[in-house]
């Protein structure tokens, strides 16, 4: 099976998923409010599925938006120009934090569909925001380097 029938299946069966949740009750929000809460990871799914068949149509490879452009010519003259981990890890680390928000915000929107009354504790996400900043350290020091030179 081709991954885009795949991914163009998943799409579309795990709206329906929300479906299978248990009856409304003190606990449990409505169907409607179950699809509010579940809209953004399929909004997450749907934005990362276009954007991939529209890198794959206009044939562009990750490893062309981690080169180097800032390099001299002459290097960029070569075969295979210079690739960027910081730039890689910067990436994977935005990636991980826009995966993180839709989550966080999908498990508290449920919640608070389930019980309102409930406050919700947020004093411990700043050490997981703190630990996505980390990522991006590398490609901060790697440009101001590359300023100072």
């Amino acid at each position: 099976m081709k991954p885009k029938t795949i991914l163009i299946a998943i799409a579309l069966i795990s709206p329906i998923s929300c479906l299978a949740a248990a009856q409304p009750s003190e606990t449990h929000p409505t169907i409607t409010e179950t699809w509010i809460a579940f809209l953004p990871p399929i909004f997450f799914l749907l934005v990362l599925m276009i954007t991939t068949f529209k890198l794959k149509k206009s044939d562009t490879k990750l490893s062309d938006l981690l080169a180097e452009k800032d390099v001299p010519a002459a290097v960029l003259a070569a075969p295979d120009p210079p690739q960027s981990v910081s730039r890689f890890i910067a990436f994977l680390t935005g990636l991980v934090a826009l995966l993180t928000g839709v989550c966080l915000t999908t498990f508290f929107m449920y919640t608070y569909f389930g019980n309102p009354n409930k406050t919700v504790d947020l004093s411990n996400l700043s050490t997981v925001i703190w630990g996505l900043g980390i990522g991006v350290l590398p490609y901060g020091f790697n440009k101001a380097a590359a300023a100072v030179k």
